[in-house]
């Protein structure tokens, strides 16, 4: 196993000299208000594999929630170090200002998250001067990338395992290394031994703005590598170009904490879903799924599953029969982000069209979890697909050869209004939810049965609107 530890390394003032400014009023992110995150500290070994080789590609870049790891060369099983209890009570002190939830609970692979890994193993070949692995986000974009941490590197020698672990986290937050030893991005140049002093350790971002610093180059100690996120970045907090404020950047970034307990998983407030235990005919039914869910902190994430022993082997569909949408790029399709940091709830969830399903048997499960990872019970539908006997719309009324449907994958193609030219089964992406007059269950599911139960779904079966045929 390979893993590359110099992504964090300093030193050449980036700002200007002299006196601190004092910071300015706190704003929010660049690009986004103000959303919280979740800092997942593994505490039990997690199987990683090399993001290269994702079950969903990620282009090379982390995913927490599938434990894709770009800095692996080859699958591991990753065990923590002995400290990391220790240092999860630490970082849940230390991040208390802000609207960050640090767990050992690992939430939904749908849900997104990042993860820190302490090892207890020094990387000796690694020249990082912070014991630190971790890209910069900035902007904290995305929010499920992958950290890592270490005893000792060839230039790093008995770091303070808490502000090594801060500044993991804040550089995925965005922040990058200042010129002040108050604060845990502080890094020194080379002349005076590069990196983190350790020997005077600081475990609170500072709320003084001071000057960014350039990370010293792993293959020659005389050079240092740019800054890695636009000034624009770095400078909303401060009045002088050049500078940073840590505490700033991280209110702008996440709110203020701290972060209040929630128990309370999401709300299905709308759900279109066939009937369960029905039978559908390819053309004359509309086989519709639509969510529209909400939660108490604003965010929900969501995945839909298609099962069925008739689909493997088809394009998209793993070894068990399963394809999915869901957030997080946890599933092939992927709910398209359209504002940051998160996919918008407010949107709904609708699973695009079918171009044709197989005849057959299927299954049909919602899952969905709150940042919190408060999850509902998961909503499960099963239907069967009827072989098709009639084409309604043929002047001849022969019987029709399935194979001549244009499409034989259950695609979850763009979203559309229009019914299938060919006569597939589509689903629009309006407002097709409907709701009853119940309230949820206590896990926040729904009774899809025909007897209806804690929310009125809208289910369909045989004798729906037929989609229009040519």
């Amino acid at each position: 196993m390979f893993v590359s530890l110099v992504m964090v390394g300093v030193v050449a003032l980036a700002g200007v000299d002299g006196a601190r400014a004092e910071p300015s009023e706190p704003l929010h992110a660049v690009d986004y208000e103000a959303a919280p995150a979740v800092f997942f500290v593994a505490t039990d070994p997690i199987d990683l594999l090399p993001a290269a080789r994702c079950p969903v590609s990620q282009s090379g870049s982390d995913n927490a929630g599938l434990g894709c790891d770009a800095s692996l060369d080859e699958a591991e099983t990753f065990v923590p170090a002995a400290d990391v209890d220790e240092l999860l009570t630490g970082l849940t002190t230390a991040l208390e200002p802000f609207g960050v939830l640090v767990t050992d609970v690992r939430p939904p692979p749908y849900v997104p998250y990042a993860m820190l890994l302490v090892d207890g193993a020094p990387a000796e070949t690694s020249t990082s001067y912070t014991c630190t692995a971790a890209s910069v986000g900035c902007d904290a974009i995305p929010r499920n990338a992958i950290a890592r941490i270490v005893p000792g590197t060839a230039n790093c020698t008995d770091p303070d395992r808490l502000q090594s672990a801060l500044i993991a986290f804040g550089s995925l937050s965005g922040l990058e290394h200042d010129d002040d030893p108050t604060d845990p991005m502080y890094y020194r140049g080379i002349a005076d031994g590069g990196g983190p002093d350790w020997s005077n350790p600081t475990t609170t971002f500072s709320d003084m703005c001071s000057n960014l610093v350039e990370i010293i180059d792993g293959d020659d100690p005389a050079l240092t590598d740019p800054l890695q996120c636009p000034t624009l970045y770095h400078q909303a907090n401060c009045e002088e170009d050049g500078q940073t404020n840590s505490h700033q950047g991280l209110l702008g970034t996440y709110g203020a904490g701290p972060w209040i307990e929630d128990t309370t998983p999401p709300v299905i407030d709308a759900l279109t879903v066939p009937r369960d235990g029905s039978t559908l005919d390819p053309y004359r039914d509309e086989l519709e799924f639509d969510a529209a869910l909400s939660d108490d902190n604003g965010w929900v994430f969501v995945r839909w599953t298609l099962q069925s022993p008739v689909l493997i082997g088809l394009p998209d569909v793993d070894a068990d029969g399963k394809i999915c949408k869901s957030t997080n790029r946890a599933c092939v399709v992927d709910f398209e982000l359209t504002t940051l940091p998160y996919y918008d709830p407010a949107l709904g969830f609708p699973v695009p069209e079918f171009e044709t399903l197989p005849p057959g048997d299927y299954t049909m499960t919602l899952e969905a979890s709150d940042l919190s990872g408060n999850t509902i019970e998961p909503v499960t539908v099963s239907f069967t697909v009827e072989q098709p006997t009639t084409t309604s719309g043929d002047p001849t009324g022969n019987p029709t050869d399935p194979s001549d449907a244009t499409a034989s994958d259950p695609t979850f193609g763009p979203d559309t209004d229009e019914s299938d030219a060919e006569g597939g089964l589509t689903q629009g992406n309006g407002d097709g939810a409907s709701a009853g007059d119940g309230g949820g269950s206590d896990g926040g599911g729904v009774d899809t049965s025909s007897d209806g139960g804690a929310l009125d779904v809208a289910q369909r079966g045989c004798g729906c609107v037929a989609p229009s045929r040519p």
